[in-house]
């Protein structure tokens, strides 16, 4: 399947340097694609917000996915018999989390 893309030469792409089009002519025999930049001369920023963003992904990324210390109660309690489910509490929490989604919406 070919994908044509207008202003693309039908060269390939260099990824390893500039991907500048080559001096190729149009129908009129004009030269296009020639560009005035400099290869490496592209910059990037992030806002305030992006690194910011960035560092708390750092965090969370960090942190483990459960808390083991629950977990191995919970274990202990389903292995001794002695855990209790609350169908209502359960259904209360449930309930509350859709609640909450539906407002964020």
């Amino acid at each position: 399947m070919n994908i044509d893309i207008k202003g693309l030469t039908n060269g390939p792409i260099n990824s390893q340097g500039s991907n500048k089009p080559t001096g190729s002519t149009n129908s009129n025999g004009r030269a296009q694609g020639t560009s005035a930049q400099s290869a490496g001369s592209d910059k990037v920023s992030f806002t305030a917000s992006a690194t910011q963003l960035g560092a708390l992904e750092e965090q969370i990324s960090s942190l483990p996915i459960a808390d083991s210390n629950r977990v191995a109660e919970t274990r202990h309690a389903l292995a001794t018999g002695t855990h209790q489910i609350d169908p209502n509490g359960t259904a209360d929490g449930l309930l509350a989390t859709e609640r909450a989604f539906a407002q964020k919406s």
